[in-house]
């Protein structure tokens, strides 16, 4: 700080406004020193470590540590057990506390007793709510200044530019200080404001003194300056008379000294002159144990003397003599010797820290260590560390402060040298880097560098040889390159001259100076050759300038090269001319194979056609001519080798008779004259072998031309045999007449009328078939022409009757003599029909109709039980009839029988297996649709079972039901809630009345509102007078609210902004409230949506697994709190009302494992039978309690009971897994799953705890803890759970949570460690448990939802809301707006925009809550505010609408409902025109009976939607419904279209459905059938779900009206106590006086008895100092008064029936007065005795 503020030649003139800053800038740094001052000067005090500077402001908030100071100074203020939150375990959970002001208020207290002048203190406030901690900063140095006066503290130090703080805690500083715009108190100041006040006591007792008057006198010493001293009044002569033998200026020390020797009497005076003599003679001989024994007198028990310190307390005392010593000075001695040990063991342990780090290496612990002020001459530089370490190694042991402080030096002498290394270093490396041969120049001439020899022409040099020095580099290496770099220069220079010599040579064609040149050893590479000297100049003349000394040596190799190929080339040329010259095959192939002529392709078979081509070739001959001619004469030699090849292989085929080889040889181009057919080998080798040798081309391709002929004639007559053979087996009478007029049966007389004969007479003739034969089988069809007439007859008339459905005429024909086989009987006649119309036309025999007879009476007999079964409605009967084999394929699940009554109800007797295949195709089509499978839905299936998608009028009565019941469940639902809390809290009052805490007219106050509320009436029925402004407003809300369920990211999000304390309050009024508390399918699904949203938002903000369950997890609650509705409690007392029942029902039962509880409860026993002190102590450790064998036999015995009663509950709970609600088992599969994701590393034993903690810790625990409360078990109003019930299934509950979770019971549990086997078994059955509950079907599936159910309901979704709560979430949501959207184009934006401000409760419910004007009285306004609030509790029914439906719809909404309309209108066209797919009916044109058929069916339909319409309409005109009127029909009612239109409208929608890829037309739409058929089973379900839920609704109401029973019992129980309570405030007072009795004791007394066991603080001899007085009062009260030392202590009133509780639950001991503790059991033995006379 001092260079900034400083003055100097380089000081910077700032401006006012710089100069400002800087000067707020000291300020802060000079308040951290202060902070530090008072931190390090407090720590010093207290010994202990306290938090850094900028931590100790919000440290003394809580006053902790200023309480701790407080007992430093003044004890008797506050002992250490008296202060709030030691260890801060509150302050650290959760923050302030109100009685952390108790702490404060002990060191004010403190203050003001020491005597520190007013003027430094500060508020309560000012700490507590930081308003001004820098004056107690302040208030903290003056007292240690004042108490260093005193002598009774050291002072502090003054640390201002001593302590160095990082200038963004300087910044904060500042600006804190900015903001809370406090003046800084005059820190400099504080020791002359002491002085000034100490003074002037000391000059008015000096005064008081020299003028002898005792009464000023002794005002002067009771001022708190000396209230560490006793100033006795009756001793003021005493204090006189000292004083007059102190010398002035008087000291306080010297008027303490005084105060001590005038309260002594002459006896202890003279004893303790004795007491400094001998203590002089020991601090003069250092006689430490003498010391010891003299400081054990009584007058120093002040004094904190350790014995391991007494060298100490020599030398802090040493040279004082007897008549200087004074107690105050041998206890401030002590005090100091004390100070100096701790000091030194301090140095010591830093001492040892830097030994450790030495000997470890570790750097950071040794800066940490040398740090420390004990090494401040030091300076320590954290990035020299290693250097030290270094340096320490080399200094002798053991160290010393200042070895340590000499080594440091040292280290950063050698970090400095090293530095200055690297950093020249670092200039080459950068130098070598840049190419900067100046910069490196210089780096080299650094004394660092001497041994080198640096030339500066070579600087390129070095840097190309420092570029191959290793990294990094190093002094040796680089002195080295230099090195390399001069020897690199020297070489390349002379380089040079010998290149310089070998062009001039070139240039001059000198080839003595080349071949000189060449000869230089820096060609020593190169085979320099004297007789090549013209090739090298050649080559040498071709190399690209400069030249270098590899490409010297390359031309040199080159010109080398270039000689030998010359020379070895004329060799060649001259052997091949020889060998052609005599004729020498064999020498010329040997010459041909040499390298000059590798081009050529040799082959030694061909030597002579080789000779032959080069003697064609003029000399002289060269390598290219002697190659062509080489190729010539191979070609020659190919084609003559392959013709003789050809012509073998053609004999060779034709002698074996290979067809394949002859095919093969024929095809090569020698024979290309040859057409070649692959499959007439066989007439080729026939062809071939007439021909006569030897083989030529033209003789064998004529041969091929022959064989080609004869292979065509014989396939024609093959064919024409194979056209009769397949005319006859296929019976294709055209086909055959036209093949039996081929030339080849000219001999047939064919007739074509005849036709059907040749059938029969040619399947007669024996295979093979043959000319002959087939004609005279055409002569015998001839002849049976004209015999099955009649036949024929019957025939057709069977299948004319068949195609016109006529039963009755194929009854008559079936009684022909042709069919006397088959079995007729006429009620079956439809089956027959049905049967014989599947034949194909013309396909109708004799056996086919008996067999279609025989079927048809199996299947009318299997009919007949399905439909007694589908009439009677009942499913096992129809599970039984669809056994039969008939239907074997036909598959029906069990589950979905519903389904084929209600698909079959409306087929009658009609019903056909036709019916049942119908049914079966579309459940299974349906069902294979929904778990992602392809299936296939027939029209004639669909068109069967359309009317199952139509509405009727049980279904809008069911509805209206369900409407009318939920309203009636959420209204009851939320009545009981605020009834239930007015009767808990009426609860609570009565306890505080009859304690007396709280007046009867609160009681009455309270049951006022219970007779307001109590009574359950019937659900609200809304509001009659909302203006046209509220209606508009709440629809709204409508697409508000619809939009907040629909996407469950909005409220997920919500939930996690709201505070803690409002999560719990927001999920009941606003979560559960939206979603009817989950009173339906679809509800129950978008709140489980919701649960998993948050889950899934939760599990985000989560670092590790266990947080979901340390950390008490939201989402967690709100599935639990779901789930403790009515199903959740429903399914709880099923599984766990047998297991509690037996518990609360044995009254022998008794489980208690607390081994101190046991032994408490022995003691009480004994002593309670005796009357007298068992002798034992009361407080005991759960060691000590084990130590008795009693409570071990007691403890062993309890743990068997418990094991089998454990074992128990794990088989019934863990065999339940079917009795779990689906939520829970839903949330717990999501939630294992989500886990899984989010933490994979997780095992999945660790993942099933997590979800065991939900299913079994929070969802079943607490109904085995508390089974009273979730309504497990029923107990009366004046009855409840007994203390020892609760603890029997408390110790079970924990054991089977043990078993859960698997934790084993040690430590203080140890005494259930005989249990842990039980446990380890019990968990594996857990595990398996939550794997089975956690694993169900998805919710779709369960709750029959999907994207389009919604829209197929009859009934729009409605919530039950007040208007307050639908003020309050809208301004929820507009204070959280931004966080739970994604964007701003989100619809919840516009949703709100369009909404607007929340508006006031009265604007909702409209005129007739207007507000009354501005100048109505004051109560008028009054009673109109507890009115609109009243009114603002009625609850409205909104139903929900999607605000983007018709208008404002995003794309993918749009698609949907086009999708929705195009099933419509299918279903509406199916129903009147059939066809074979939908595409095919589409373009067919209906016809007009088809059309009359659409038209009626739609108009009957439209017909039922009006009715439905005006009823709804009628109902809402007579009711108080407050949805707006447009919501009032639940279906459009629309006028009827034409068939054509509406299939025009069809495909347009198919044909945008298409690009959506939703259907194709290549399939024919089939995915519009199968959606089809999905919903048909989806209404179904829809249907029978729908009575479940009725039957649900009942049975809720129900229990809510038994529960509603029970709560207004409750109420009546408090009016009869209530009006008990008023009755006897009316009643006259008894005018006799209560006789009041008082027995009276000291607390020597009590202590003999054994009633009091101890007064903290006080010895057993000053207990008759204690008195203690029992009065008794009102009955069973008893007022204790007490007087401590003369000093009256407040009354304190006992409850006998308190203590008599505290004695059933074991309670030993209590305290009184915070300091006497009290034998509970001899207390009440006491009273008993006095008061009862029992």
């Amino acid at each position: 700080m001092a260079s900034t503020w400083g003055d100097g030649p380089n000081r910077q003139h700032l401006s006012a406004q710089a100069m400002d800053e800087k000067r707020k800038e000291n300020v802060a740094y000079q308040y951290l020193c202060h902070l530090e001052e008072a931190r390090m000067w407090i720590s010093r005090c207290l010994g202990e470590e306290l938090p850094a500077a900028i931590e100790l402001e919000a440290a003394l908030t809580n006053g902790v540590i200023l309480a701790k100071l407080t007992h430093f100074f003044a004890p008797d203020v506050v002992k250490k057990s008296k202060i709030y939150d030691p260890d801060l375990e509150r302050f650290n959970a959760t923050g302030l506390h109100f009685k952390h002001t108790d702490n404060i208020n002990y060191w004010l207290t403190g203050i003001k007793k020491v005597g520190l002048p007013a003027v430094f203190y500060p508020t309560t406030t000012d700490i507590y709510d930081r308003k001004n901690i820098p004056k107690t900063i302040y208030c903290l140095h003056a007292l240690s200044v004042y108490l260093h006066r005193l002598g009774k503290a050291p002072l502090i130090q003054d640390l201002v530019g001593e302590v160095d703080f990082s200038q963004e805690d300087i910044n904060n500083m500042q600006r804190e200080l900015d903001e809370q715009g406090i003046q800084m108190p005059a820190f400099g100041k504080i020791a002359s404001h002491c002085d000034q006040y100490v003074e002037k006591i000391l000059e008015s007792i000096e005064s008081a003194v020299a003028s002898n008057d005792q009464g000023k006198l002794m005002v002067s010493l009771n001022d708190p300056i000396f209230s560490l001293a006793e100033v006795k009044q009756e001793h003021a002569a005493c204090y006189m008379s000292s004083l007059k033998k102190v010398e002035p200026p008087f000291t306080v020390e010297a008027i303490v000294q005084a105060i001590a020797e005038g309260n002594m009497s002459e006896d202890e005076a003279q004893h303790m002159q004795e007491v400094f003599s001998n203590l002089a003679t020991a601090l003069a001989s250092g006689d430490g144990a003498a010391l010891l024994e003299l400081m054990k007198d009584k007058a120093f028990e002040s004094a904190n003397v350790i014995e391991e310190n007494v060298d100490f307390y020599l030398k802090t005392l040493a040279g004082n003599d007897a008549a200087s010593l004074t107690v105050d000075l041998v206890v401030g001695g002590v005090r100091d010797g004390n100070h100096s040990a701790k000091e030194f063991k301090r140095m010591q342990a830093m001492l040892a820290d830097v030994t450790d780090a030495l000997a470890s290496g570790d750097e950071e612990k040794l800066i940490a260590a040398l740090k420390d002020s004990a090494f401040a001459a030091a300076d320590v530089q954290g990035e020299n560390a290693s250097y030290y370490i270094t340096a320490l190694k080399t200094a002798e042991s053991p160290l010393t402060v200042s070895s340590i402080v000499a080594s440091v030096a040292d280290g950063n002498q050698t970090a400095a040298a090293y530095r200055h290394l690297q950093a020249v270093l670092g200039d080459v490396t950068d130098a070598i880097a840049s190419g900067d041969e100046e910069k490196l120049m210089a780096a080299l001439k650094d004394s660092a560098f001497a041994a080198a020899d640096v030339q500066g022409e070579n600087a390129s040099y070095y840097i190309t040889a420092l570029k191959t020095a290793e990294s990094p580099l190093t002094v040796s290496s680089i002195v080295a390159a230099v090195a390399d770099g001069n020897q690199t220069a020297a070489t390349y220079r002379h380089l040079q001259a010998v290149l310089g010599d070998v062009t001039d040579a070139i240039a001059s064609g000198d080839k003595a100076k080349l071949m000189a040149a060449l000869k230089d050893s820096l060609f020593a590479d190169a085979d320099v050759q004297d007789n090549n000297g013209s090739y090298y100049v050649k080559a040498l003349s071709t190399v690209e300038a400069p030249l270098t000394v590899s490409s010297i040596v390359a031309a040199v190799a080159e010109g080398n090269g270039t000689a030998d190929v010359y020379r070895h080339l004329q060799a060649m040329l001259g052997g091949v001319t020889e060998a052609i010259e005599s004729g020498d095959e064999e020498k010329l192939i040997t010459t041909l194979k040499d390298s000059v002529f590798a081009d050529a392709t040799v082959q030694d078979n061909n030597a002579s056609y080789y000779i032959t081509a080069l003697k064609t070739v003029e000399a002289p001959l060269t390598v290219d001519a002697i190659v062509a001619a080489v190729a010539e004469g191979n070609g020659s030699g190919d084609v003559s080798r392959h013709l003789q090849a050809m012509l073998g292989g053609v004999t060779e085929a034709i002698e074996s008779g290979d067809e394949e080889k002859l095919i093969t040889t024929l095809k090569d181009s020698v024979f290309a004259a040859a057409t070649v057919q692959d499959n007439n080998a066989s007439y080729y080798i026939t062809a071939l072998k007439t021909v006569e040798a030897p083989l030529t081309v033209s003789s064998i391709v004529a041969a091929v031309a022959d064989g080609n002929q004869t292979a065509a004639t014989y396939r024609h007559l093959q064919a024409m045999l194979g056209d009769v053979t397949e005319a006859t087996e296929s019976g294709n009478e055209e086909k055959l007449v036209t093949t039996l007029k081929d030339s080849v049966f000219s001999a047939a007389d064919v007739l074509g009328e005849n036709a059907s004969y040749y059938i029969k007479t040619l399947k007669t003739v024996e295979s093979p078939l043959t000319v002959s034969s087939i004609v005279a089988a055409v002569a015998d069809g001839n002849r049976s022409a004209g015999v099955y007439n009649h036949l024929q007859d019957m025939l057709s008339a069977v299948a004319a009757a068949i195609a016109g459905l006529d039963g009755q005429k194929l009854l008559e024909l079936l009684k022909d003599s042709v069919f006397s086989a088959a079995n007729v009987i006429p009620e079956n006649v439809r089956f027959y029909v049905k049967n014989l119309k599947k034949a194909p036309a013309g396909s109708l025999t004799v056996n086919s109709i008996e067999e279609a007879v025989k079927d048809g009476n199996l299947e009318a007999e299997a009919i007949k039980v399905v439909i007694a079964a589908v009439n009677a409605k009942d499913k096992d009967q129809l599970l039984e009839a669809l056994k039969h084999p008939l239907f074997k394929d036909i598959s029906v699940r069990e589950d979905n029988v519903d389904f084929f009554l209600a698909a079959l109800e409306k087929t009658g007797e009609d019903l056909t297996i036709d019916d049942l295949r119908a049914a079966a195709q579309l459940d299974n089509i349906a069902a294979n649709m929904s778990s992602g499978k392809g299936s296939t839905a027939q029209i004639s299936s669909l068109q069967k079972f359309l009317h199952l998608l139509e509405a009727n009028e049980r279904d809008y009565e069911e509805e209206k039901e369900i409407q009318m019941l939920k309203q009636a469940v959420v209204s009851t639902i939320r009545q009981q809630q605020e009834l239930e809390e007015n009767l808990n809290i009426m609860d609570i009052k009565i306890g505080l009345l009859v304690k007396n805490r709280l007046d009867l007219d609160d009681v009455v106050h309270q049951q006022s509102k219970l007779k307001k509320k109590g009574a359950l009436g019937g659900p609200s029925k809304g509001l009659k007078s909302l203006s046209k402004e509220s209606r508009a407003k709440l629809e709204g809300y409508q697409h508000l609210f619809y939009s907040l369920q629909t996407n469950p990211n909005y409220l997920a999000r919500l939930i996690f902004q709201m505070p803690g304390g409002r999560t719990t309050r927001f999920i009941e009024n606003v979560i559960f409230t939206l979603f009817n508390y989950a009173s339906n399918q679809r509800e129950e699904f978008l709140l489980m949506n919701l649960f998993t949203s948050a889950l899934e938002l939760e599990l985000k903000t989560m670092d590790n697994i266990e947080d979901i369950t340390k950390g008490n997890a939201t989402v967690i609650k709100m599935v639990i709190t779901f789930n403790r509705g009515a199903r959740g409690v429903s399914s709880l007392k099923e599984l766990i009302l047998p297991l509690v029942e037996r518990i609360i029902n044995d009254n022998d039962l008794r489980i208690n494992v607390n081994p101190v509880d046991i032994y408490k409860s022995w003691i009480n026993q004994k002593e309670s039978e005796t009357g007298e002190s068992c002798g034992m102590p009361y407080e005991v450790s759960t060691e000590q309690a084990l130590s008795h064998p009693e409570v071990q036999e007691r403890i062993m015995k309890t743990v068997g009971v418990l094991r089998g009663i454990t074992e128990g509950f794990v088989t019934n709970l863990t065999e339940s897994v079917t009795k779990i609600p689906y939520g829970i088992r839903y949330f717990s599969m999501r939630m294992r799953q989500a886990l899984s994701e989010q933490f994979p590393g997780t095992s999945k034993e660790d993942i099933l705890k997590i979800v065991g903690n939900l299913l079994y810790y929070r969802f079943m625990n607490p109904a085995v803890v508390a089974p009273d409360a979730f309504d497990i078990v029923e107990l009366s109003l004046d009855k409840g759970l007994t203390v020892e019930q609760r603890r029997n299934l408390g110790s079970i509950a924990k054991v089977l949570h043990h078993a859960s979770a698997n934790k084993l019971f040690d430590g203080e549990n140890s005494a259930l460690a005989p249990l842990n086997a039980v446990i380890e078994q019990a968990h594996q059955k857990f595990l398996t448990f939550f794997q089975k509950a956690s694993t169900t079907e998805d919710a779709e599936s369960h709750y029959n939802q999907d994207k389009y159910a919604e829209v197929t309901q009859l009934a729009k979704p409605v919530v039950y809301i007040s208007v307050k709560e639908i003020c309050n979430t809208h301004k929820l949501l507009l204070e959280h707006e931004d966080s739970i959207t994604d964007n701003e184009g989100d619809t919840l934006h516009r949703l709100l925009k369009d909404l607007g401000p929340v508006p006031d409760i009265h604007e909702i419910l409209g005129n007739a809550y207007a507000h009354p004007g501005p100048s109505v009285p004051q109560e008028v306004v009054q009673q109109w505010e507890e009115r609109v609030a009243e009114g603002g509790k009625s609850e409205i029914s909104l139903t929900l609408k999607n605000a983007f439906d018709v208008t404002g719809q995003d794309d993918k909404e749009s698609i949907l409902n086009i999708f929705l309309q195009t099933k419509r209108m299918a279903a509406g066209i199916l129903q009147a025109q059939p066809g074979e797919n939908l595409k095919a009916i589409l373009d067919t044109k209906p016809t007009e009976e088809q059309e009359a058929k659409y038209t009626k069916i739609q108009e009957a339909k439209r017909q039922f939607e009006l009715k439905q319409a005006t009823q709804e309409a009628d109902r809402s005109d007579s009711s108080t419904d407050t949805r707006p009127k447009a919501e009032a029909s639940p279906l459009p009612v629309s006028k009827v279209l034409a068939l054509k239109d509406v299939k025009e409208g069809l495909r347009c929608n198919l044909a945008i459905l298409e690009k959506e890829g939703l259907c194709k037309a290549a399939d024919n739409y089939q995915d519009i059938l199968n959606s089809m058929a999905k919903d048909i089973r989806n209404q179904h379900r829809h249907r029978q779900q729908r009575k479940k839920e009725l039957e649900g609704m009942k049975h809720t109401l129900a229990a809510l009206e038994e529960k509603g029973k029970y709560y207004e019992d409750q109420r009546e129980y408090y009016q009869l106590y209530v009006d008990a309570c008023l009755s006897n405030l009316t009643k006259p007072k008894n005018k006799k006086s209560v006789v009041r009795k008082t027995v009276k004791y000291n607390a020597a007394k009590l202590h003999e008895k054994g009633v009091l066991l101890e007064i903290e603080g006080l010895s057993s001899g000053q207990f008759k100092g204690v008195s203690f007085e029992i009065e008794s009062g009102d009955t069973g009260k008893f007022n204790v008064y007490a007087k401590f030392m003369g000093v009256s202590m407040e009354k304190v009133e006992l409850v006998f029936e308190e203590l008599l509780q505290l004695q059933y639950e074991g309670v030993s001991v209590f305290k009184m007065y915070g300091c006497a503790k009290i034998n509970v059991n001899l207390l009440v033995f006491l009273i008993n005795k006095k008061f009862y006379g029992t």
